[in-house]
């Protein structure tokens, strides 16, 4: 996203006359071709992130972007060491600050303040935390690192999930001058063709390095693959490239020539925008088309010939689009995701048409009155370095100034929410969480109205606690497999009972935790996120089959080298078929049931008894959440509040459909279905709030709290189902 410059005319050879005075002091110009990219590039993403059923593949405009920044980048540097005979660092990111940052930084700003001002306080740790990384210019890698966290898959996206794409960026701003004046210094003695071949060379192996290490981290680790730098380093290298083969030559290719290859760049990027999905294997492969179709587009520069696209690509509103492109991608995304919390509904085709409005308008705003100023103004541009970087600094000391108050001030807000948490679940009353809805549990209407306005944990500290915390010495790595033990050590133990399955079997363990020291047994959980204990997996990549074939594999093992173990219980996540037809639902379902069967047969003949649990209702992503904050906030009584439709609520579970299938077939171990849906719903309705306690963190997986206040009805269900003896 960095600006046009001159630069070397396409398909060149060495040129015999000395360098001219435009050679030696560049002017700047418009390309009209990298401003015609950089519009396709904006355009396809925010229509991918508006409307993606119309370009499934429009994230590739950002590998257009990256393809862009390493031609002009390389470019810009090449020309300073043929000129200079040196790189000037410092003068380099200064321009490269005055460039990125004040438009970023603006952003930034205004996404903190809404977020204060219209967003619910559960998604404010979330946010603020990006903030920070972005300002920081390490979104990119905390993404990567929540990318893989499936406990934290469900939660939203947040307002500056895009500044993945800058992070990216000023890393390589950072990195690429240094390799390039390392490559001067060493060739400053040589002849101009050695110093251009051996440069060449250089970035030629680091790309190689790059896409090889991108390949294989995709194949194996696709969610961090798509975001971390080292993967798409090669995308800058590739523009560097081109850059590094043609500064200093002139053009030997004819226009005709040319045009045919800009078309065919063209249509490389429409073919990955259209053909290309999120189920596509990204950033491994499937890149090179993008990259390489943006680099032929910029080789081929703006060819005179009837034919070409040139004409196309230069008309003024392509040119504009192109200029205001960097803001536009900085304004599309906030817009889209804080807009929900300010109307409080979804939206709808108009309202996301005059967003993009929106959009385009506060660009042009951003680029005549912050962008270009500070760019090109003689504040900045007529002093040393040093200005550009402490106005930086400041800038994002402002930013994160805003964050830590904000911060602040939902820590406030949280100490007195936990006061009065500690205080409901010290007072023993039997009513708490699932007790409500537990007829055993010998509730009054006294009871009951102590815990009408509570919700415990709060929306905004329900991800606080960790179903991890109560495994004993944590969660054990031991190869593929993730161990929490529970309950009372084996030398102590009645028994042993095992659980197994993907985060919905981790959110049972506060639950299995208490009913195992209530009975004197040793409960192990084994559970990878993502992996229901099944052989198929719906919607997967080749590296999450591989990873779950792993873990089911090694379960396998555990339960043959500990014959002891003859109880099983088994909790996976039971997907929704929304977009689905009925038809097309059922053969889904029937697929994944036949899928469940097929697993278990693998089970050693020591497993006698296996119990399924029905899965528990979740709630409406981004929305339930708020509307509990909001009840809290407007003093209502939260019991009845942001309820579902039970028809709605309750899924399709193809596990339990297994299971009764499998019960009483000769030679396979007694399946038995737990359910407590009922302590979720009532006849009509699936609740959010029940006895004080809030049920769901995210989208579905529990608060560690209500798990814990399933424990009496998971103990009932495991008698009545006679798996209470392991």
């Amino acid at each position: 996203m960095g600006t046009a410059s001159d630069q070397p005319l396409p398909g060149a050879a060495p040129a015999d006359t000395p360098p001219s005075k435009e050679d030696a002091a560049p002017k700047e110009r418009v390309r009209i071709e990298i401003q015609a990219l950089r519009c396709l590039a904006v355009v396809a993403v925010v229509l991918f992130h508006y409307w993606p059923e119309l370009v499934p593949g429009g994230y590739v405009g950002v590998d257009v972007f990256f393809a862009i920044s390493g031609f002009l980048i390389t470019g810009h540097l090449v020309r300073e060491a043929n000129r200079r005979g040196s790189i000037s660092l410092a003068s380099f990111w200064a321009r490269r600050a005055r460039r990125i940052l004040p438009a970023a930084l603006l952003v930034l700003m205004f996404v903190a303040v809404a977020t204060f001002l219209v967003a619910p306080e559960g998604v404010w740790s979330q946010f603020y935390s990006e903030i920070t990384a972005s300002t920081l210019y390490v979104e990119n890698w905390y993404l990567a690192q929540q990318a893989v966290d499936y406990l934290g898959a469900d939660a939203p996206p947040s307002p500056v999930q895009h500044y993945w794409t800058l992070s990216v960026e000023e890393q390589f701003y950072l990195v690429w001058p240094v390799i390039i004046l390392i490559i001067t210094a060493v060739l400053s003695r040589a002849a101009a063709g050695t110093r251009r071949r051996t440069g060449f060379a250089v970035l030629a192996v680091i790309a190689a390095a790059s896409l090889a290490f991108g390949i294989s981290y995709t194949a194996t680790n696709p969610p961090a693959a798509f975001f971390i730098t080292p993967t798409r380093i090669w995308e800058f290298a590739a523009g560097g490239l081109l850059a590094y083969a043609t500064t200093g030559l002139r053009p030997v290719v004819r226009d005709p020539y040319r045009a045919m290859v800009s078309w065919l760049g063209l249509l490389a990027i429409f073919i990955a925008v259209f053909a290309y999905t999120e189920e596509t294997p990204f950033p491994g492969v499937a890149a090179m088309l993008p990259v390489f179709g943006a680099v032929a587009v910029i080789w081929a520069g703006a060819p005179k010939v009837r034919w070409a696209p040139t004409r196309a690509m230069g008309t003024a509103p392509i040119q504009w689009v192109g200029d205001v492109s960097y803001s536009i991608y900085l304004w599309h995304w906030p817009l889209l995701i804080l807009t929900p919390f300010l109307l409080d509904e979804k939206l709808g085709n108009v309202t996301k048409i005059a967003l993009v409005a929106l959009t385009v308008a506060l660009a042009a705003v951003t680029k005549k009155y912050v962008e270009d100023p500070i760019r090109s103004g003689p504040v900045l541009t007529l002093r040393r370095p040093r200005a550009t970087f402490l106005w930086a600094l400041a800038g994002m000391a402002s930013v994160l100034l805003v964050v830590t108050a904000s911060r602040q001030v939902l820590n406030t807000r949280n100490s007195d929410l936990k006061a009065k948490a500690t205080e409901i679940l010290s007072s023993d009353n039997p009513c708490l969480g699932a007790g409500a809805r537990d007829p055993k549990a010998n509730c009054t209407p006294a009871d009951l109205e102590k815990l009408r306005y509570a919700s415990v944990p709060t929306p905004a500290t329900a991800a606080d606690v960790l179903h991890s915390g109560v495994c004993k010495g944590g969660v054990i790595a031991q190869g593929a497999l993730r161990i929490c033990e529970l309950g009372v050590p084996a030398s102590e133990a009645r028994g042993t009972i095992v659980m197994i399955g993907d985060s919905h079997a981790m959110h049972w363990r506060p639950a299995l935790s208490r009913v195992a020291r209530a009975n004197k047994w040793r409960a192990v959980v084994l559970a990878e996120g993502g992996c229901p204990f099944t052989v198929y997996l719906r919607g997967e990549t080749a590296a999450d089959r591989r990873s779950c074939s792993a873990f089911k594999e090694a379960s396998l093992k555990w339960l043959r080298d500990n014959p002891e173990v003859d109880t099983l219980l088994l909790a996976e996540l039971a997907a929704t078929y929304g977009s689905l037809s009925r038809a097309e639902r059922d053969r889904e379902v029937e697929r994944e049931a036949r899928g469940f069967a097929e697993q278990w047969a693998k089970l050693p003949p020591t497993i006698k008894q296996v119990g399924v649990i029905q899965d528990n209702p979740p709630g409406v992503p981004d929305e339930t959440l708020a509307c509990v904050e909001a009840t809290l906030a407007a003093k209502r009584p939260t019991d009845t509040a942001c309820t579902r439709p039970r028809k709605e609520a309750v899924l399709i579970d193809p596990a339990v459909i297994a299971a009764r299938r499998l019960n009483g077939k000769p030679g396979q171990p007694r399946y038995s279905i737990i359910d407590v849906t009922d302590r979720f719903c009532d006849e009509k309705k699936c609740y959010a709030v029940v006895g004080g306690v809030l049920i769901l963190k995210d989208r579905s997986h529990m608060t560690a709290t209500w798990s814990a206040s399933l424990a009496p009805s998971l103990a009932r269900e495991l008698q009545r189902t006679g798996l209470d003896q392991p």
